[in-house]
């Protein structure tokens, strides 16, 4: 059973102090991502994000401020965490234990509010445009929306016929916490036309390695998969990286 990392203990903690603060009955997801905003964890994946924290902060507290209603008791005992917010922490515990990751963390419970499709706080985060997508590409390759921008004109650049060679280039894929198996083993088959078997196989040497390799081609073709993995994996909100290396 993996544990929560000191960050995602504290963090919980705030919440239900955030919320009893203010009288609340229940500690919902508004108060737990206002509690992950003075989180440095969780504030960096929102900054990669390109969220604006300090007026996330303003639309939570107006969010909070205008349910006050509902939320408010009048007594002075704990809150307690209500159904969304129980929801997303065991959808954050279960993630972890598919994984070989030991520790919960902030991050993996922010993934987890962004599944939220009818929350407010989900909501909240996607008026400043962040997707599920966006934190999980982050989180699990440090890649951020303006690395994104970079990379997609450096793909430009390889494709540019005055630049291109007749070098042969390795296509790899890149091991994640969040891509379905299954996911990988489509993208094998559809993208580089491998049969069921050999797609397994190299799923497989993904998952155990970290890294796998799906072909070699020449510098046009290679780029041209990489552009589809990467366009498939964004369409279904997966973080699959697939990149390029020189054959030697």
């Amino acid at each position: 059973m993996p544990k929560f990392s000191q960050n995602l203990e504290l963090s919980l903690q705030r919440a239900i102090a955030i919320a009893g603060a203010g009288h609340h009955e229940y500690a919902t997801l508004e108060h737990l991502l206002l509690a992950f905003i003075d989180d440095p964890e969780a504030a960096a994946v929102l900054r990669a994000c390109h969220v604006d924290l300090e007026k996330l902060r303003r639309s939570l507290v107006s969010l909070v401020d205008s349910e006050r209603t509902t939320f408010e008791t009048g007594r002075s005992e704990n809150s307690k965490p209500s159904a969304a917010f129980q929801r997303v922490v065991q959808r954050a515990v279960t993630h972890a234990q598919s994984t070989t990751r030991r520790e919960v963390t902030v991050a993996n419970v922010l993934v987890a509010i962004l599944r939220e499709r009818d929350s407010p706080a989900s909501a909240a985060l996607e008026e400043q445009g962040m997707t599920r997508y966006d934190a999980t590409l982050y989180i699990c390759h440090g890649i951020s929306n303006a690395d994104r921008l970079s990379s997609r004109r450096a793909e430009t650049a390889l494709r540019d016929p005055s630049k291109m060679a007749a070098v042969q280039v390795k296509v790899l894929l890149l091991n994640d916490d969040y891509t379905p198996m299954e996911f990988v083993v489509h993208v094998l088959e559809r993208v580089f036309e491998k049969d069921h078997e050999t797609a397994e196989r190299i799923m497989l040497e993904i998952h155990n390695n970290g890294i796998g390799t799906c072909g070699l081609y020449s510098c046009d073709v290679a780029s041209t998969k990489v552009s589809e993995v990467l366009d498939l994996a964004r369409e279904q909100q997966h973080p699959l990286q697939c990149v390029l290396e020189q054959s030697a």
